[in-house]
């Protein structure tokens, strides 16, 4: 028996034996008036109505109302959703999706494939919460792809061609960066005359292993504006199984970083958007903790996104001559979800960038669609494959009609994402991290 109770905006789901007691007033805050469905890339890229945010609230509540077992064909629905929150932003009756999908998210755990959800436990208790074994696993695959391995691997017959755990090779072969030599981050950073103040910097775990050197660009962009800052012990911030519906590791992984972050009240910078948004949400997750609840919503009120860092006035003046690299570059800016949905910073990176602009002599462009989902939404790419790429592909076309050559964007999920539609349709761009974009004007 499955037995689950989620605190979140006075609603109140209970699952026990398959029956559901969803809240009622979340359910009926939607009116089906459709305006969501612009906003839903999994909509636009099936139009069918139950890819939509309509017909998967329309799902749950009839699930309310019958009880039993959820099924199969309705599960895969709502497993086909990205979370992005996009419906969300342009609700105009403010129906808190976010929390309706969150209610649902253990029932759907409970009944994935249990191999499937074997593996996804054991890769969020006992991988990512741990550095030393994702720096193994990370020069492991440095070595795979030095050996070009995995290419080798993913295009054998029997793969290609294969039964579906078989082709999930390629599919993450697919959704790999190149992974650099590690370069560990220093314990702490500053320069003489450090007058800002100090703060923490959150690593996260899949960005420190695939995309180390945003963080050393954000760190070298935070020391230069005169912060010391520190990059304390710390662990996953349980984005993954959170939105996995496996609430026990995340609310676990939510306790030790509140423990270990608890020796200051330094702001916690972020290079995540992924990660933020969950470190935000930690006051929401443990609001029914007596014993963490109160010190979880004070280490969320101290989470910046690095573009909120950098934004505060305090981001030194990007003056001088025009770095020649950068002249006549077209950049374009894809907001990630976690960033621009689930935490509302959107300001913040379109005003950095465009300081980048006026100061090197590159073009910020417009991007269509800037603030839907790319398809990656953490790993759903590798457990809905075909939907994920659909919906990268309109991204894609809006890039490449864009005339960009430089993609911005603030996620290690976008970042991965964007590197494969780049790389599947030839294109001579370059994706960037916005830290990335930023450390390249001081770049000669």
């Amino acid at each position: 028996m499955t037995e689950t109770n989620i605190s979140n905006s006075s609603s109140v789901i209970e699952i026990s034996n398959g029956s559901a007691k969803l809240s009622r007033d979340l359910l009926d805050s939607c009116i089906h008036c459709g305006l969501c469905l612009p906003a839903c890339p999994t909509y636009l890229a099936t139009g069918r109505e139950m890819e939509s945010p309509r017909g998967r609230i329309y799902l749950l509540s009839k699930w309310q109302e019958e009880g039993g077992e959820l099924a199969p064909r309705a599960i895969e629905h709502l497993e086909s959703c990205l979370g992005c929150l996009g419906c969300q932003t342009a609700c105009p009756s403010g129906v808190k999706y976010e929390a309706i999908l969150d209610q649902a998210r253990p029932h759907l755990a409970g009944r994935r494939n249990w191999l499937t959800r074997q593996i996804m436990r054991f890769s969020f208790s006992q991988l990512l919460p741990y550095y030393g074994r994702l720096k193994i696993l990370g020069s492991l695959l440095r070595l795979v792809q030095t050996l070009k391995l995995d290419s080798f691997v993913a295009k054998l017959p029997f793969v290609a061609s294969g039964p579906p755990i078989l082709r999930k090779i390629a599919d993450f072969q697919m959704f790999t960066p190149r992974v650099a030599k590690h370069v560990p981050l220093p314990k702490k950073s500053w320069k003489a005359g450090a007058k800002i103040g100090s703060a923490k910097l959150f690593s996260g775990c899949v960005m420190d292993v695939f995309y180390n050197h945003v963080n050393h660009a954000a760190l070298r962009l935070m020391v230069r504006q005169g912060t010391v800052v520190e990059v304390p012990a710390q662990t996953c911030c349980g984005a993954l199984a959170f939105h996995a519906g496996e609430l026990d590791i995340a609310t676990n992984l939510a306790k030790q970083n509140i423990d270990l972050f608890a020796a200051s009240e330094d702001k916690i910078v972020v290079t995540s958007a992924g990660c933020g948004a969950m470190l935000k949400h930690y006051g929401d997750l443990l609001e029914g903790d007596l014993v963490y609840k109160e010190r979880a919503h004070l280490f969320s009120q101290r989470v910046q996104d690095i573009s909120e860092n950098l934004a505060l006035g305090t981001f030194p003046a990007m003056t001088g001559t025009s770095q020649t690299h950068m002249v006549n570059s077209h950049m374009v800016y894809h907001a990630a979800c976690h960033l621009a949905h689930a935490q509302g910073v959107r300001v913040q990176p379109q005003e950095l960038l465009t300081s980048v602009a006026a100061t090197t002599g590159a073009h910020l462009c417009d991007l269509p669609e800037a603030e839907h989902c790319c398809g990656s939404a953490g790993i759903y790419n590798l457990l809905n494959t075909a939907l994920s790429l659909k919906v990268l592909d309109r991204k894609m076309n809006f890039i490449e009609e864009s005339g960009a050559d430089v993609v911005v964007t603030s996620n290690p999920g976008c970042l991965l994402q964007l590197e494969a539609g780049v790389k599947a349709r030839g294109l001579n761009v370059k994706v960037k991290h916005l830290a990335e974009a930023l450390d390249d004007v001081f770049t000669t």
